[in-house]
């Protein structure tokens, strides 16, 4: 053979090459081989020794199969393989030991996986492995990267008698999760009632630290739902009726927004100074609020509330009506005391790390009015306008309870 390669010429350019008999994912594989030896065979020899020296290559080259067929048509070559044997494998996979949820996660994800990689290597015999290994790889891990996501194949046969085991060990790849950052938020409920949820949600998410980002970000929806039934078990959810939203942003440092609403109560203090005014001085305030739901998706709220002025202790209490006519935005009217004057008030309740606004105005024709930034869960800074006084801007930093 080598002796028949090395006195031939270089064949035509333009020759195709077919080959059949193996599976279809080692058919490139297989035909670029053929395809070398086919290129370098003179195609002025007869076509007997032609076919004669492909075979024998073929048959060297492709163990566990052998020659079925070989025929030229011009000057391209159909070569058909077959399996000496057929070897029954089984596909195992080495899945690392992980806590409920994830295992469940875990062993339905590598079942559709699983599956599709016995599908490879059905028809495929022992010996063919000795070639094939490289092509198999590859397939293996584009199951993977489509089924389990951010974890490396590594395969290793083994022989348990007549059983033939094909075994997938499963490790994680870069980047990984590297902590969870749990941020919450409430326009109906005060911080101090759901600080613990961070600590609970830490420890209850604490499994997913060094899992893979990729296979993380596959159960994105999943990771939420399971903290949000973490978190059903917080007194405070069940009592004031609160509605948890989690989004879940999967990266190193995975951030974890938790959205916790009462559909029942709004309920919050807050203590603000001001910067740049002579006429305004640090304030405490609280609003108590009962909420119904008259229509789907259309919240109103019955309100009281009162604000404390440390300079004189002086109290100006409201009582309100609004209604929520699209999520974070409300619209209202409110009494005041003890200037008897009713003004009508619009809110939009910006999330943590983003801006929010609200503004009234009386029948008189005063205006008053906020535009903020919530720097985090207990503080925000904010543009604050009131016509009524005489340095009518100011800043103003609140401190939420």
């Amino acid at each position: 053979m080598a002796a028949a390669l090395l006195l031939c010429a270089s064949g035509p350019v333009g020759a195709a090459v077919k080959v059949e008999g193996v599976p279809f994912w080692l058919e490139p594989a297989a035909t670029r081989s053929v395809d070398a030896v086919w290129r370098e065979i003179d195609p002025r020899q007869d076509e007997t020794t032609r076919l004669l020296i492909v075979k024998l290559v073929a048959t060297r080259l492709f163990e566990g199969y052998s020659v079925d067929s070989a025929k030229i048509a011009g000057e391209d070559l159909k070569l058909v393989l077959r399996a000496k044997n057929i070897t029954a494998w089984e596909v195992e996979g080495g899945i690392p030991p992980l806590a409920m949820p994830l295992s469940e996660w875990m062993e339905e994800d590598w079942r559709e996986a699983g599956k599709r990689i016995g599908a490879l290597v059905s028809d495929l015999p022992l010996e063919a492995l000795n070639w094939a290994d490289s092509a198999l790889r590859l397939e293996v891990a584009e199951i993977l990267r489509e089924s389990l996501p951010g974890w490396q194949g590594s395969l290793l046969v083994r022989l348990e008698g007549d059983r033939f085991v094909l075994k997938v060990g499963l490790a994680p790849e870069q980047p990984l999760v590297l902590a969870v950052v749990p941020r919450t938020n409430s326009t109906s409920l005060p911080t101090l009632l759901h600080s613990e949820v961070k600590e609970d949600l830490l420890t209850g998410l604490s499994p997913i630290i060094g899992l893979p980002v990729a296979w993380v970000a596959r159960h994105e929806e999943r990771v939420a739902e399971w903290a949000a039934f973490l978190l059903g078990d917080e007194s405070f959810v069940e009592n004031l009726k609160v509605d948890v939203k989690i989004t879940v942003k999967p990266q190193p440092v995975t951030d974890l927004a938790v959205r916790l609403e009462s559909r029942r109560y709004t309920i919050w203090a807050w203590v603000a100074g001001y910067a740049g005014t002579s006429d305004r001085y640090p304030e405490v305030g609280f609003h108590l609020g009962r909420k119904a739901q008259l229509f789907p998706h259309w919240d109103v709220e019955l309100y009281g509330e009162a604000l404390i002025y440390l300079n004189d202790w002086d109290l100006e209490t409201r009582l309100g009506f609004r209604w929520s006519p699209w999520d974070r935005i409300w619209v209202g009217v409110e009494r005041s005391w003890p200037d008897e004057a009713t003004w009508w008030r619009a809110w939009f309740d910006g999330p943590v790390r983003s801006p929010y606004a609200w503004i009234r105005g009386s029948e008189e024709g005063n205006v008053n009015l906020g535009i903020g930034y919530r720097l985090n869960e207990n503080l925000s800074i904010e543009l604050h306008y009131d016509d009524r006084d005489e340095n009518s801007s100011s800043v103003r930093l609140v401190g939420n309870l």
